[in-house]
């Protein structure tokens, strides 16, 4: 700290305080500040402070950017560090300082390219703070963050290592000529968003019928957009709307509303947030509807066989979860053993009960009940199973016989007829014995050879044809003996009125 009187003069390059003691106002001294003003120079400065019994003091940053006027008159002895030839060209900037917008947490580098800066000094100051950050080839900010290279006196580049949101702003670049020339860019930091938890809706239990408000607040720069959606990418039922039914596979906005909240909206609902700036972020939040327990039942009457197994089936959806149970003409509660087995299988609010009754005998008819109980209420359900006659067993083609043929066998033996319905023919229909199909086999019930296979073709034939003759013989002797009674016919029919007349006289 440097301490100045009224009109004491002093040289304080490194100087990062400067304190006015108590005396008549204005104060007025020497003192050499590396200023905007004047780097490195002599100047005579008047600070207007208030007249005070107190000590008033001027941090370094404070007599950089404190409205103070300089005296026209300079020090003899720096007059000579800021003096020019008058040959000597001025500074001018070789190009802009580049806009840079950026996401958190990276580097960035800032060009300031003078051309001619000669015996001039260049400088980077922030412009919403007015803080001096560096100074020709030195760096005056305490930010770790900050730093400077240069080069062939032309080039001087700020670095900013990971940038925060304290960063965003303007960044001047300026040259100590009369008057002043400058340059300024600016840095726009880019935040990804992040969701406000203490501003969020956590888990959410709610009654069925009443009304739920889902909340989802997050920062970032640029503001996040807020979208919800189901997480297992179900329609969000949003109410009616003219009568109709509301759907929507997703919705935008900070607050979910559901009006008349049922059990089709319970399920894990994700508040996604996102600026354009990776990553995306969501939160995951439970939506549970409270309701009492109903049921359904597939099949109330159930017939099954003595000495069979059946299953019993009962549906309930209830939340809180229920607690599930059988029982058999309003008796105990069945458990698992050699007569009876239970199951269940759960799927959010739904669950599915299963009895399985083994080996049923005439005791286990009768009714059986399914019953479902929560905190909110209870409901049970009711299935009578009875008995039914065992189906009978219809005699089924026997296909014992049936064997498969060798290849030597199939030029010698025909194939089987097929065993859908088919219309036999007339002839069939007089002589089936000719038209059916026998395979030739011996008594042990193998095949014959091709010669017996032969043989008893030429036996069948032959006594195929002799019973065929024997039938012509036989319908022969009918017909003789019907051409006989219509022969004898009209002598009986004149000794029939022969006697009527005798009679009648």
């Amino acid at each position: 700290m440097t301490e100045f009187t009224r009109g004491k003069h002093a040289t304080a390059r490194d100087m990062r305080c400067l304190t006015i003691k108590r005396g008549t106002s204005p104060f007025q001294g020497m003192v050499t500040i590396p200023s905007p003003l004047s780097f490195g120079a002599q100047k005579w400065i008047r600070v207007d402070a208030p007249r005070t019994p107190v000590l008033t003091s001027f941090t370094y940053s404070q007599l950089v950017g404190i409205n103070y006027d300089v005296s026209a008159e300079e020090n003899e002895e720096s007059a000579g560090d800021v003096r020019r030839t008058s040959n000597e060209a001025e500074p001018e900037f070789s190009e802009a300082i580049p806009n840079i917008t950026i996401p958190v947490g990276r580097d960035i580098q800032l060009p300031c390219i003078v051309d001619n800066l000669g015996s001039y000094r260049a400088a980077w100051i922030k412009v919403e703070t007015k803080a001096i950050l560096t100074i020709h080839h030195h760096i005056i900010t305490r930010n770790y963050r900050i730093s400077l290279s240069h080069s062939d006196n032309r080039n001087f580049v700020l670095h900013i290592r990971n940038v925060q949101k304290s960063d965003r702003g303007g960044y001047m670049c300026q040259i100590n000529t009369a008057p002043m020339k400058s340059h300024i860019g600016y840095v726009d930091v880019l935040v990804p968003p992040d969701i406000i938890m203490n501003e969020s809706s956590t888990d959410i239990t709610a009654r069925e019928g009443t009304n739920v408000s889902l909340i989802c607040k997050a920062k970032g720069y640029p503001s996040p957009n807020i979208s919800w959606r189901r997480e297992d990418n179900q329609a969000i039922p949003l109410g009616t709307w003219h009568g109709k039914k509301v759907l929507a596979t997703s919705f935008d906005g900070n607050q979910l509303n559901i009006s008349r909240v049922s059990r089709l909206h319970m399920g894990a609902y994700l508040c996604i947030a996102s600026n354009g700036v990776p990553p995306s972020v969501s939160r995951r939040i439970l939506l549970h509807v409270n309701f009492p327990p109903v049921m359904w039942i597939p099949n109330q009457l159930v017939g099954a066989p003595l000495d069979k197994d059946v299953t019993l089936d009962c549906h309930t959806e209830a939340y809180p979860a229920s607690i599930n149970y059988w029982a058999k003409d309003g008796g105990d509660m069945i458990i698992n053993d050699a007569k009876y087995e239970t199951s269940i299988k759960e799927k959010n609010y739904k669950v599915h009960m299963r009895l399985a009754i083994k080996n049923l005998h005439p005791e286990d008819f009768g009714t059986y009940k399914c019953f479902a109980e929560n905190s909110l209420g209870s409901t049970e359900g009711s299935i009578r199973l009875y008995e039914i006659p065992p189906p009978t067993s219809e005699p089924t083609k026997d296909t014992s016989s049936i064997r498969r043929q060798n290849i030597e066998d199939v030029e010698v033996f025909p194939k089987h007829e097929s065993l859908g319905s088919v219309k036999k023919s007339d002839k069939e229909l007089e002589d089936p014995e000719d038209h059916q199909t026998k395979i030739p086999t011996t008594a042990d019930g193998k095949y014959r050879s091709s010669e017996e296979a032969a043989a008893a073709q030429e036996d069948h034939s032959q006594t195929s044809s002799n019973r065929k003759r024997n039938q012509i013989g036989s319908k022969k002797v009918v017909h003789s003996k019907v051409s006989c009674t219509s022969c004898h016919l009209p002598l009986i029919v004149l000794a029939v009125f022969l006697t009527l007349f005798i009679i009648s006289t």
